[in-house]
């Protein structure tokens, strides 16, 4: 007697084989996506802290007067006067996890997108003989990751 087919023990030892490798690949297939999200919110914040530095820098570019904070002490905010710049003071300051400025008194602009928190910020401003010098410390973060900004710029 030939028998042919497959018989239901033989069935299930493939459908078992086969599912554990369609398994296999989905979960690959789901770790792939996750670590290509990953990345890309890694890159996000990488450059939203270029950003903030860049803008930082700018703003301390021919300073003539920092108003605030004092020589000698830091703040949570900072407001400075440029040299020969119609718009002055220019502030920078951190409300609800958003960096903004402003400019000339005016309304506030956002310096952070939606999703990327800022935290501990602090405007160091520090006075010797030859230079003044203003450090900016903060640290940033997504749903993903976060890291430190830490900026110093000698203005005089």
């Amino acid at each position: 007697m030939t028998r042919k087919g497959f018989t239901l023990i033989e069935t299930l030892i493939y459908t078992m084989i086969v599912s554990m490798i369609i398994g296999s690949f989905l979960l690959i297939l789901y770790n792939l996506a996750g670590s290509v999200d990953r990345t890309l919110r890694n890159v996000d914040l990488s450059d939203q802290k270029q950003f903030i530095i860049q803008k930082a820098d700018w703003a301390l570019q021919s300073v003539s007067v920092v108003n605030s904070p004092s020589a000698g002490f830091s703040g949570t905010s900072i407001s400075i006067n440029k040299v020969g710049y119609g718009s002055n003071p220019v502030v920078v300051d951190l409300v609800g996890g958003v960096l903004r400025m402003s400019e000339g008194g005016g309304v506030a602009v956002p310096l952070t997108p939606v999703g990327i928190t800022v935290s501990n910020l602090s405007f160091t401003h520090t006075v010797t003989v030859n230079e003044t010098r203003i450090r900016m410390t903060a640290t940033i973060a997504n749903v993903a990751t976060s890291t430190a900004i830490d900026f110093t710029k000698i203005i005089k």
